[in-house]
């Protein structure tokens, strides 16, 4: 099955006012991402990936991974992000832009979708993008 079709049945399997506020959010990543790969994963239930890249680690290669993801979760929405700046996840640095969350270093999980700025969005997704459109280079992530 085609990924961005997969993605659209998640979206479609959801109850209201999920399955709208998870649609919103994949148009604006979307829009910001005019041509991206999708696929749905699973990483603590369903995910849609955006942007996916090869990765490696001390061994070698060891699998694909997404540069932005949305998951529907029981209380939130949790949208991941990959990228960096000045050595911090871009979640970290932009937490200010996403009112109403709690984050991680590279998660927010929205409790409130009407709150978050479409724009931040785009900018998370875009950034992290551009960090990772040419594969993955080992040390481009923070340390623990």
């Amino acid at each position: 099955m085609d990924g961005r079709q997969a993605a659209q049945d998640v979206i479609d399997g959801l109850p209201e006012p999920r399955r709208s506020q998870m649609q919103h959010l994949h148009d604006v990543i979307l829009a910001a991402l005019p041509g991206i790969d999708v696929r749905v994963t699973e990483y603590s239930g369903q995910l849609i990936g955006y942007g996916w890249y090869a990765y490696s680690n001390s061994r070698g290669p060891a699998g694909d991974w997404f540069t932005v993801g949305l998951a529907n979760r029981k209380a939130y929405i949790s949208l991941y992000a990959m990228g960096t700046r000045d050595g911090r996840y871009l979640v970290e640095v932009m937490r200010d832009r996403f009112p109403g969350t709690k984050s991680g270093r590279s998660c927010v999980n929205i409790v409130k979708p009407e709150l978050i700025d479409d724009d931040a969005v785009q900018e998370l997704a875009r950034e992290s993008w551009a960090q990772f459109k040419d594969g993955f280079h080992r040390g481009m992530l923070p340390q623990a």
